[in-house]
């Protein structure tokens, strides 16, 4: 059993590997980079069948558009959202997040490109109620930066394989995100890595299904 870390070159053949035997997942599903911020803050902690429930409520009512989040009366918001769960903070994540994205980016991801992707990145956490994964989420999938995302299915993955996983989010972001950024892999492929990753996590739930999985017969388990 490996204990320690992957190497970047096992990071992109686990990639490669992954992408030939499952296809393309097209993950982030949504119509423009606000929808992925806005699914970003309800998606946490719920289920993507809730978290669509209340993006098709804003957008049932032309509200999908940051000037219009935040300066939506929160009652109002609360109520939108209320299908995600936690919607008094959501709501006042969501109003906070897009506050800063009309004022410091003019509504545009361009608007922070002269920021570099560490001070990006501390930026989005001074926000409320956007952790590491959920900022790490708006890095790659609105800004274009390159990024892991060290959530929940990654770890999962990586502990079956047989690596070294940290513990706690922070601490599994900083010893993979070099690793990952380390690779050939552009801003697409991390996506598309990322989207695997959970798409596999989701079909194969188990060790026991990893294990008669591709990833199981291919051998990139070490015993």
């Amino acid at each position: 059993m490996r204990d320690g870390l992957p190497t970047s070159e096992a990071l992109e053949t686990l990639y490669r590997t992954m992408l030939r035997e499952m296809g393309p997942t097209g993950w982030w599903p949504a119509d423009g980079p606000y929808e992925i911020m806005v699914g970003a803050v309800l998606i946490q902690n719920v289920s993507w069948r809730n978290a669509d429930r209340s993006l098709d409520a804003l957008k049932a009512e032309r509200l999908l558009d940051p000037h219009a989040i935040a300066q939506l009366d929160d009652g109002r918001l609360q109520e939108l959202i209320r299908p995600s769960g936690f919607y008094r903070n959501k709501s006042r994540a969501l109003r906070e997040m897009s506050r800063w994205y009309v004022e410091r980016c003019g509504a545009r991801p361009e608007g922070a490109a002269d920021v570099d992707d560490d001070a990006l990145r501390k930026e989005l956490l001074a926000l409320f109620g956007i952790g590491g994964e959920t900022a790490d989420d708006l890095l790659l999938y609105v800004f274009d930066r390159r990024a892991f995302i060290a959530d929940t299915y990654a770890r999962r993955l990586f502990t079956f394989l047989g690596y070294g996983v940290p513990d706690g989010y922070a601490a599994f972001r900083k010893a993979y995100n070099p690793i990952a950024l380390a690779t050939g892999l552009g801003v697409a492929d991390l996506k598309e890595f990322h989207g695997l990753i959970d798409e596999y996590g989701k079909t194969y739930r188990d060790d026991a299904a990893k294990a008669d999985s591709f990833l199981g017969r291919t051998g990139m388990r070490s015993a």
